[in-house]
């Protein structure tokens, strides 16, 4: 299930992920499995989120958390490609900012990114990078962001993480368009949206086609 939720999720079809991701989490409440209901949190909050309903969104990805314990579930980072407690605290920093909480969010961001680093798992650095990122352009901090975006284009150039390196591009040309290179940096956001829908994701699309457009 955990499989066709995130198909759909991806293809930005949100209202089939969400029915998935309730289905999950029903399923995690019978069955009582720790680890299952860790994930159905993470999920539904996740899809929530996407879908602007970000009161409930946070309560199920509080809920993660809570349930949370790096001894126990840091083999999720290869079973699922990412740590859920990285995932779960990303997606916690971009609710609160959203809830109009900006010092609660940064917090979050900075511990998805000191238990990334200390898991030693690349693909969830990359992970927390990146929505590291996006908060400093959310809150705005142009510099912060710029800075954000060229380390993750390094990582991910070394890594060969080609989804998150084409967001860290348009990240680092709306910076660029942002400090007076308008022409370059919209170029390079184009440049950076090509090579994200070349992966096959359209999520964001919208999200980053409004950066875009603004620049």
């Amino acid at each position: 299930m955990w499989g066709l939720w995130y198909f759909h999720l991806v293809r930005a079809e949100l209202q089939t992920a969400r029915e998935l991701g309730e289905q999950l989490l029903s399923l995690a409440q019978r069955v009582r499995t720790p680890a299952l209901l860790l994930l159905a949190h993470r999920v539904l909050g996740q899809t929530l989120a996407f879908l602007g309903e970000f009161a409930t969104a946070h309560v199920h990805l509080e809920r993660e958390m809570t349930l949370y314990d790096l001894g126990q579930h840091r083999a999720f980072a290869s079973l699922y490609g990412q740590d859920q407690g990285v995932i779960c605290r990303s997606w916690a920093a971009l609710t609160l900012w959203s809830l109009g909480y900006p010092d609660q969010a940064l917090r979050r961001s900075r511990e998805a990114l000191t238990l990334a680093q200390e898991l030693v798992h690349p693909f969830s650095l990359a992970y927390a990078m990146c929505f590291a990122g996006m908060l400093c352009q959310l809150c705005p901090d142009v510099q912060a962001a710029q800075a954000r975006a060229t380390a993750v284009m390094a990582f991910c150039t070394e890594q060969g993480f080609a989804l998150y390196l084409a967001r860290g591009t348009i990240l680092q040309g709306w910076a660029i368009a942002e400090q007076g290179q308008g022409a370059a940096g919209l170029a390079q956001m184009c440049q950076g949206l090509v090579a994200y829908q070349a992966t096959g994701a359209a999520v964001f699309r919208s999200y980053y086609l409004v950066l875009a457009q603004s620049s």
